[in-house]
């Protein structure tokens, strides 16, 4: 009999002791992410607080979660990060970050855009890009974080409904702001793949587009004019080792769109 109790305490203790590891190992793995998205909640409150005062009406506002959508407050994020070099928003997803630029492609991987070493990250563009989204493709990167934060929201694309229900993304910019036309999306060979920046030909550029189109995961009837420039959105993916997906868009200026209605 003591010997059963015995065994039936040590296998008690047992049990105990693998709640408290794998409880700590999920606080350990949830806690980065916390930490990210109350930096990114203060980020965005600095970013939209002056649009909360705005009066009802305003065509230029949209209701979104528990803030007020409207044109960052540039002005006021550049003098605490001049890193920050945009902002960009799908509707009725997570993806609503700053975007930022290093110098080099390995800083934000690891840094959310308050500087703060997370594994998180940040939503950053191509280190090589121009800051001005000038060049011909200009490359977004961000982290694939399970439960919907960063870019993993891109992999939606992956299927037709999504692109459906989700076509347009809003790129917003100290100068200009842009609506992102969507119309291909790609799983590349993260070891492999690589982005033009810059064409050296239009036919070049035509070539690149027909391969893309072709492999696209979805279709769509957005038609690319000829000095268009491309907005590529990367994440991981998990196809095979190394597997990242993009998607890509059209930048379309929303003040000539508005100046043509």
């Amino acid at each position: 009999m003591k010997n059963r109790r015995l065994l039936f305490l040590g296998l008690s203790l047992l049990c105990l002791a693998g709640v408290v590891f794998c409880g700590w190992n999920f606080y350990q793995e949830m806690k980065p992410r916390v930490q990210a998205e109350q930096a990114y909640n203060q980020i965005r409150e600095r970013a939209f607080r002056e649009s909360a005062a705005v009066m009802d009406g305003d065509e230029d506002i949209t209701a979104v979660n528990s803030y007020t959508r409207k044109r960052p407050d540039f002005e006021t994020l550049l003098q605490w990060n001049p890193d920050i070099a945009g902002w960009i928003w799908l509707p009725e997803s997570d993806i609503d970050y700053p975007v930022v630029q290093g110098i080099d492609n390995d800083y934000y991987l690891n840094h959310t855009a308050d500087g703060e070493r997370n594994i998180i990250g940040s939503i950053f563009m191509e280190s090589h890009n121009q800051k001005e989204f000038q060049d011909d493709v200009t490359i977004l990167y961000g982290h694939h974080i399970r439960g919907g934060r960063m870019f993993s929201s891109l992999s939606g694309y992956k299927t037709q409904s999504y692109y459906e229900e989700h076509p347009v993304m809003y790129l917003y910019t100290p100068d200009k702001d842009y609506r992102v036309d969507l119309f291909a999306g790609e799983i590349l060979d993260g070891q492999i793949g690589s982005f033009p920046l810059m064409f050296e030909s239009a036919e070049t550029r035509e070539r690149w587009l027909k391969k893309l189109l072709v492999s696209s995961t979805f279709k769509s009837s957005v038609a690319i004019e000829r000095n268009e420039r491309i907005l590529a959105l990367c994440t991981c993916s998990y196809e095979y080792n190394n597997a990242r997906y993009a998607v890509y868009g059209v930048l379309r200026d929303m003040e000539d769109e508005q100046n043509e209605k």
